[in-house]
């Protein structure tokens, strides 16, 4: 039987802080409110342990996203000082912008490299719903990365990094071809993935997500394909690889106990919902505070 301290929300709290937000009339007031209820705190110590691997990792972002994207990299650089990262970024920005975010990187960290990646136009006749071509770039990364990448972890750029990726390196995939956190049985979020790279291109996987994405029309259309195409070959990952920020109180729905202590240790936060940490008028609690530590960084330097 677990012990009542070992689940931080029991239901009835759950109950109560759902019908307070209810009653809240300020969308400011309710957001903050929500902010600081979904999240305990979380132990935040890196590893330090030197891992000799280098870690192949993957962002897309435009230039309206440059800022985001490097709060992610430095967040990920800052927070895994005994591992390195080759980091491919696919965008379309300018040269004067790769420059800069070249130099931004190499100023402060030693143990990333930066390669850009130029979008192709293998997806130009895809559907997107009301979404931007833009979110088709981390499906072309088989077709764009070079022969020697076996395999990508890849992230949004909305993101915080809080751990290294040396666990996520170290997965066996075997013949798999995704791996990721599950949002339902049998459906993945697509914010965080590990590619087994090799194994699509084995298989010709690119061609037959390029048909699917073409003649199919879906609210979500980068994530439905890739949970279409993959299906059945896709690992559960622990939902600490892409913990969402204050998605519906992801904390309150949180019964399992083994699933809460996986939470209290994340290695991404994905602020993927309504809630965003550079927003001046949230409250900057714990989560809020790492975030915006890197984002005031980026903002007076780059």
């Amino acid at each position: 039987m677990q012990k009542p301290s070992v689940i931080y929300f029991k239901h009835v709290k759950r109950v109560l802080l759902h019908g307070l937000e209810f009653f809240i009339p300020s969308k400011v007031a309710k957001r903050n409110f929500v902010s600081w209820a979904t999240f305990p705190r979380f132990n935040v110590k890196p590893d330090k342990a030197k891992y000799n691997k280098v870690i192949n990792v993957a962002f897309c972002f435009n230039e309206g996203y440059i800022k985001f994207a490097l709060i992610a990299i430095s967040s990920l650089l800052e927070n895994s000082p005994g591992c390195k990262y080759d980091i491919y970024c696919v965008s379309d920005i300018t040269k004067k912008s790769q420059t800069k975010i070249l130099n931004y990187v190499s100023s402060r960290y030693s143990n990333g490299n930066i390669i850009f990646l130029k979008p192709n136009n293998d997806y130009d006749r895809a559907k997107c719903s009301w979404w931007p071509r833009a979110i088709w770039w981390r499906c072309m990364l088989p077709k764009l990365l070079p022969d020697t990448v076996d395999r990508i972890i890849y992230a949004d750029v909305d993101t915080f990094f809080v751990r290294d990726l040396r666990e996520a390196n170290e997965l066996k995939m075997g013949t798999n071809l995704l791996a990721g956190c599950f949002d339902s049985a049998t459906y993945i979020n697509s914010g965080f993935l590990v590619m087994n790279i090799k194994q699509m291109r084995k298989e010709n996987k690119y061609s037959e997500m390029v048909h699917w994405a073409e003649n199919n029309d879906s609210g979500f259309p980068d994530q439905d394909m890739l949970n279409n195409v993959c299906k059945g070959r896709i690992i559960p990952l622990s939902r600490k690889f892409n913990v969402i920020v204050a998605a519906g109180y992801s904390f309150l729905k949180t019964m399992d106990a083994t699933l809460y202590r996986e939470l209290r240790y994340p290695v991404m936060l994905h602020y993927a919902e309504h809630i965003k940490p550079w927003d001046p008028k949230i409250k900057r609690f714990l989560t809020f505070d790492m975030y915006r530590k890197f984002y005031d960084m980026v903002k007076d330097n780059y």
